[in-house]
């Protein structure tokens, strides 16, 4: 099995032709408490990430928000907070699945 010499990560998917990760998160958001310790956790990943994949990756997140009443507003904090506390905002896109 090859590895890639990453360490330990684990990417839903990835295109090492264009370093680009896909990272899905299927989190219980039905609480702010549950949302900033989802962001928490998502900033917690993708500094991680960038430590033991290849030099500046690209990152696509994708929230499963399938079974959950999200309001607009939450999903707007979640990509707001998101890009300002990560400091490579330019390597995200961060995309929400409804159904």
């Amino acid at each position: 099995m090859n590895t890639l010499g990453w360490g330990q990560v684990t990417p839903e998917g990835t295109d090492v032709k264009s370093n680009k990760f896909v990272y899905v998160f299927n989190h219980d958001l039905s609480s702010l408490e549950k949302i900033e310790r989802t962001i928490r956790f998502v900033l917690g990943r993708l500094n991680h990430y960038d430590k033991h994949l290849p030099p500046d990756p690209q990152h696509a997140i994708t929230f499963d928000l399938r079974g959950q009443d999200i309001s607009d507003e939450s999903v707007k904090f979640i990509t707001k907070d998101i890009m300002d506390k990560y400091p490579r905002k330019s390597s995200l896109i961060i995309d929400y699945k409804y159904s």
